[in-house]
């Protein structure tokens, strides 16, 4: 028989919060345009075609954290978001690990709040991704421009690095603090 979930929350044009109605373990779940059609308190079946992947939010620490953003992340963010997994992609022919919807929003904020503050981002290890990752630099530079033209500020090439570590660790499934370490020892 196939399970149900509860839709609690739409992210966005291609992702629900979710909740199985069963064992009440919450689920993120993702899927081309589900979004558009599915609202909270309405129910999904497991076996839907539309489901693309899901992401199990088991470990406490991690759902307050998703919770956390979910209230604070401005909506244009999560839209973004989505336009840059798709585009990801598209460039790769690679799924983009799920997790890339939880970290890539919060550095996009952060990063837009503070540049509008004035403050400096400085990336010590800007070289080593340019010449690492030229694919996954050459992504973000794109999506710099995107983020550029939605939130109205320039986006330094500092920046366009650390996006490109986000870009490896959607494509790759390495998180980007470990991405950050091997650098470091570069």
């Amino acid at each position: 028989m196939a399970r149900a979930f509860r839709v609690e929350r739409t992210i966005g044009n291609n992702v629900l919060l979710t909740v199985d109605q069963q064992t009440e373990t919450e689920y993120v779940i993702f899927g081309k345009g589900i979004g558009f059609s599915l609202k909270a308190g309405e129910t999904i079946d497991s076996t839907d075609k539309r489901i693309e992947k899901r992401f199990r939010l088991d470990d406490t620490e991690q759902m307050k954290k998703y919770h956390f953003y979910l209230e604070e992340i401005d909506p244009s963010v999560i839209r973004i978001t989505e336009r840059i997994a798709a585009y990801i992609k598209l460039k790769t022919d690679v799924d983009v690990n799920p997790k890339l919807y939880l970290a890539l929003p919060s550095h996009i904020q952060f990063a837009v709040y503070r540049l509008r503050q004035g403050m400096d981002i400085v990336n010590p290890f800007l070289d080593e991704t340019k010449q690492s990752f030229p694919v996954e630099y050459e992504i973000a530079a794109t999506l710099a421009e995107w983020i550029s033209e939605q939130f109205h500020i320039a986006i330094p090439e500092a920046e366009i690095g650390f996006l490109a570590f986000h870009v490896y660790s959607g494509i790759h499934n390495v998180p980007v603090g470990q991405i950050v370490k091997q650098a470091e020892q570069q």
